[in-house]
Parts: structure tokens; C-alpha cells; sequence
């Protein structure tokens, strides 16, 4: 259904806020659709609406507004950016019934874009490769995403690089969707404060799960397989939110993320070993627990400082190290067998295989880059691991590498000792109407 009229020839768009017909539609925007429970209007769209009437729907949405999908494909070549309606609600019959196709997009960042509104719900559709993101919702207070699909079919660096992505937003639901072929993350939460990401399938990313520079988070139930890395939680310098803490990462599946890198080779990204299991950077107050990480080649569970990125930075606010870590009770089985020697990480971690317990890069490594202003002692950053079923809890000691021989042989200490220690469990986040 590719839209041959243009955006200006639906000046008609909104008429008493309910239809558009212009000259190359077959069908206009209708008033009613079962999809539509709201006391808003409905804007029900079936295939055969153009491009431009659709385009201007979204454009022009009011406080209330449901935009319904009804079953079908639906092509476009631009983005689809919302107004500055609040409550608004895009819908479809279901990820396996409409589809919003993007290949053939030639303007816009985003497949859809959202910024400044509140409240807003995308539910039960496709949205297919696009060139840019999927969909993108920027200071959003209230955002949902709901049996959403995002997926890209080339699984290469031309793909978006996040599928759903709510950015500097609060109030945040990622519920029961499916993400894959993303060339960074498929579900990108950053800097955000009040996060549950759960139910949620990631795969044949780069990395399936992220949650960066954000504040009170709960990632669970999610099953996040066949990517470059599974869950990534961290920090990083420059942005306008930092300092991310208490996250909690509980009863997730993360199997078997040994897919190739593909991301761009200028984006930080690209660092991630394939075979990433888990890790968490910079970030503090971290709970991790009742995960099961199963057969992820280069480590199941890192707690890494970001000088491991080895990417200088200038921001004076920024804080490199993890901290106040608790790591527990989680099942492992698999995992470091065979780090990816084509990143510098994995690299570096091949070299230790010989001393390692089991022969395999520990259940549990921690970097041991120490903020140099801590008080010292045996666990100064406050690094808590209770795992008594792991092959082992070691400190790699990257601080002691020598660059000109880096063997970890000579540097690594696997003993449990210095990081039995618990700390108080976080608190579950609280969203509005948050059903179970």
C-alpha cells in the first residue's frame, strides 16, 4: 500500500477529527473498529488507506486518539511521527496479522517517532526494517509497548540499530514483545527512570536487552537467546542522564548469545564479544538473580569497569566503575568455552583458559579496575556474589595486565572470598495500573 499522493494533499486529513479521503485512496480513514476500547476517537485504517491520510492521522492525533490497524501489510517510505495528542494509543490486530512495512523508507530516522506527549500505547502489530529504528518515544511520560514486534530480515549493519527504543522517559512497559535483527539492541531503554522490561523475546541482535544510563528498573522473565550479547546494563559519558542504578535482572533465560557482531564499526557496540551472556558497567546498585545463562561461548556474568572499552572520555560528572553489585543464586551451565577471539575482550580472555577452573572462563568474572579513590580493602567497590553452584567467582585483574604481555594467567585470582558479602534486595518498581 504505497502512498503515491503527498503529505500536503491531506489537507482534508482531519475532518471533524475522524476521516480522510483523498484523490489516490481507495478506502478512507473509517470511525470505528472492534481494536478501538477508548472514550478518544478511533482512526481505524484498513488496507487500501494511503500513505499521506495515514501520515496525517498520526500527525494530527488528539488527547484520546486510537490509531487501529486493522489486519494487513501496509508499506511506507517515510516515518510516522506522532502529534501532540496525549493518551494516544497505535494499535493492531496482532504481530502475526498487520504489519507495518518499512523497506522501501526513504526520509526519517525512525519508523515511528513520538516525542513530549504522555501516555502513550503501541499494541499488537509489526513493524518491519526499517532503515533507522523501529520505534522511537523521546521524553514520554507513560510509554507502553505491548505484543510489539520489531524485526529486520537482512541481519547485517544496514539494519536499525534499536527496535523499540523509549529514550529519556519515565514511566516505561515492554511487555510481550519480540525483537530481532536489530544492529545494536532490540529493546533499548536509556536514560529513563521507572522501567519494567519483562515477558519479552530477543533474538539474532547484537544485543537483545539494554538498559543504559537509566534509574530503577525491572528486567525479568525475558528470554534473550541467539544474540552477539544477551542483557547489557550500563553506563556511559556525555549523555544527560548518568549515574544508572538500582536495576534488578531476575528469572531472565539467556541461552547460547553467540551470534557474530554486526554492528557498525563505529559504534561503541561493536566492542561486545559474541558469546556475551551478560554484564553489567558503571552502573550501581545492581541486582542479579534467579537467571539461568546457558551455553554464551565468551561469559555468562561480568561486572566491568568501562575503562574496559578502552574509549578515553571528557565528562567530568561521569563515574567509570560498577559498584554496590549483589550477583545471586543464579543457574549456569555451558558458558566460556569458547570466547570470541575476534574482539579484543574475548581475545584477551582466551589467554587465561589454561588456568582457568573447569577449563572455561568463570561463571563470574569481575574486571578488578578499582576507582582509585576508594578506600581500600579486600572488595572497596562493594562487589557481592553469592553463587555457590558457579565454576568459579575470579577477579581477571585487568588492572594488573602488562600491555605489552597481556596473559591473564599471570593476573587472575579465583577466590570467592573477598565478594561473600549480600546486600539489601531492591525494591520492585512501581508503575501506574501495573498489572501482574
Amino acid at each position: 500500500m504505497k502512498g503515491a499522493a503527498s503529505l500536503a494533499s491531506c489537507a482534508c486529513a482531519v475532518v471533524l477529527g475522524v476521516a480522510c479521503h483523498s484523490s489516490s485512496s481507495s478506502h478512507a480513514i473509517g470511525s470505528s473498529s472492534p481494536l478501538c476500547t477508548g472514550s478518544g476517537r478511533c482512526l481505524a485504517i484498513s488496507p487500501g488507506v494511503s500513505e499521506a491520510d495515514i501520515a496525517g492521522a498520526f500527525a494530527t492525533t488528539q488527547d484520546g486518539d486510537t490509531i487501529a490497524f486493522a489486519a494487513g501489510t501496509y508499506e511506507f517510505t517515510n516515518q510516522l511521527a506522532l502529534g501532540t495528542g496525549n493518551g494516544v494509543s497505535v494499535v493492531g490486530a496482532g504481530p502475526d496479522q498487520t504489519t507495518l512495512d518499512f523497506h522501501g523508507q526513504a526520509a526519517g530516522e525512525d519508523g515511528i517517532f513520538a516525542q513530549s506527549i504522555s501516555d502513550l500505547r503501541f499494541e499488537g502489530f509489526t513493524i518491519l526494517d526499517t532503515p533507522g529504528n523501529g520505534i522511537k518515544a523521546l521524553g514520554i511520560t507513560g510509554v507502553t509497548f505491548r505484543t510489539v514486534a520489531a524485526t529486520w530480515t537482512a541481519l547485517d549493519a544496514t539494519d536499525g540499530a534499536y527496535g523499540l527504543y523509549p529514550v529519556q522517559s519515565s514511566d516505561v512497559l515492554v511487555e510481550g514483545c519480540t525483537i530481532s535483527g536489530a544492529s545494536d539492541s532490540g529493546i533499548y531503554i536509556g536514560q529513563s527512570k521507572t522501567i519494567v522490561a519483562r515477558r519479552n523475546e530477543a533474538f539474532s541482535n547484537v544485543t537483545g536487552i539494554e538498559i543504559e544510563n537509566s534509574f530503577d528498573a525491572d528486567v525479568y522473565e525475558n528470554k534473550a537467546h541467539d544474540n552477539t550479547g544477551g542483557i547489557l546494563v550500563f553506563d556511559l559519558p556525555g549523555l544527560q542522564q548518568e549515574g544508572g542504578h538500582s536495576i534488578r535482572v531476575y528469572n531472565n533465560t539467556v541461552t547460547a548469545n553467540n551470534t557474530e557482531n554486526f554492528a557498525p564499526s563505529s559504534d561503541i557496540v561493536n566492542l561486545v564479544p559474541a558469546g556475551t551472556g551478560f554484564f553489567v558497567m558503571a552502573n550501581h546498585d545492581v541486582e542479579v538473580f534467579g537467571n539461568t545463562f546457558t551455553g554464551n561461548h565468551t561469559a555468562s556474568v561480568g561486572i566491568i569497569s568501562y575503562a574496559v572499552a578502552q574509549t578515553p572520555f571528557t565528562d567530568p560528572n561521569y563515574y567509570e566503575w560498577p559498584s554496590r553489585v549483589f550477583v545471586h543464586d543464579n543457574t549456569f551451565s555451558g558458558g566460556g568455552t569458547l570466547p570470541d577471539a575476534r574482539s579484543q575482550v574475548g581475545l584477551l580472555l582466551s589467554t587465561g583458559m589454561a588456568v582457568y577452573p573447569g577449563g572455561h572462563v568463570p561463571d563470574v568474572m569481575y574486571d578488578g579496575i578499582l576507582d582509585p579513590k576508594a578506600t581500600p580493602g579486600p572488595d572497596p567497590m562493594t562487589i557481592c556474589v553469592h553463587e555457590p553452584t558457579a565454576s568459579a567467582v575470579c577477579n581477571m585483574h585487568f588492572d594488573k595486565i602488562d600491555p605489552n604481555n597481556p596473559d591473564l594467567r599471570k593476573t587472575i585470582v579465583c577466590d570467592p572470598a573477598p565478594y561473600a558479602c549480600t546486600l539489601p534486595a531492591l525494591p520492585a518498581v512501581s508503575l501506574p495500573g501495573l498489572s501482574p
